[in-house]
């Protein structure tokens, strides 16, 4: 008798402890459906120099320009500026898209020195699916006196294995802004950071590396 009294406490304490967490689990997806967005992180990469189609400045930056004959951004109004056109890969490396980067630097900032930030803003193209709007506040860190003054004192090219996450804004926790989109990412919000890899810098200012642009994209429930 002690046995099966001893079974059947232990049954229903077992029943009890399952109910206890289905209803635990049921409660828990109706309080995320019902309290704000839901969130999904996707990955967008460009391998570095070879997923660029162009790009362009002042024309008194370190970087270099490209294709042969593409028009400088030498007018004053913009000549503070960098434009860049590049092809996306998805997390297999594979093309599916192509973006845009707009940059523009506070007028008169010793990029190679000194503690500067500037603001991004890229645009996301993904045939099939839509387009993302992001906008970010960016720092280089070390990327001047650890990478490209190196190269330009010694002449030779930097060669390493150095990650830097560039955003740095404007959001407090230090993300960028996906501002919205369209297609399938129509309404999104949420936040990205940049995240760049850097294997090889050249004194013509080529660099070899890959960039990603890892994105949490909240939609309203």
């Amino acid at each position: 008798m002690s046995r099966f009294i001893a079974c059947s406490v232990g049954g229903y304490s077992t029943f009890m402890l399952r109910a206890a967490l289905v209803l635990l689990a049921l409660t828990a997806g109706a309080m995320v459906s019902a309290g704000g967005p839901s969130a999904t992180v996707e990955s967008f990469y460009i391998e570095l120099p070879g997923d660029g189609i162009a790009i362009t400045h002042g024309g008194d930056m370190v970087l270099g320009v490209g294709p042969p004959g593409v028009v400088l951004l030498n007018e004053e109004r913009v000549r503070h500026g960098l434009a860049l056109l590049t092809k996306l890969r998805n997390a297999e490396g594979e093309i599916v898209g192509f973006a845009s980067e707009l940059e523009t630097f506070p007028a008169g900032a010793d990029l190679l020195h000194e503690n500067v930030i500037w603001d991004t803003d890229w645009t996301l193209m993904i045939p099939g699916r839509g387009s993302l709007y992001l906008r970010q506040q960016e720092h280089s860190g070390e990327l001047g006196p650890k990478v490209v003054n190196t190269t330009l004192e010694s002449g030779q090219p930097w060669e390493g294995d150095w990650t830097v996450t560039t955003t740095v804004g404007p959001r407090p926790d230090g993300a960028g802004v996906v501002v919205g989109g369209a297609g399938e990412f129509a309404g999104a919000g949420g936040s990205f950071v940049e995240i760049v890899n850097l294997k090889r810098f050249e004194k013509e200012g080529i660099m070899f590396g890959r960039v990603e642009l890892r994105i949490t994209i909240e939609r309203p429930q």
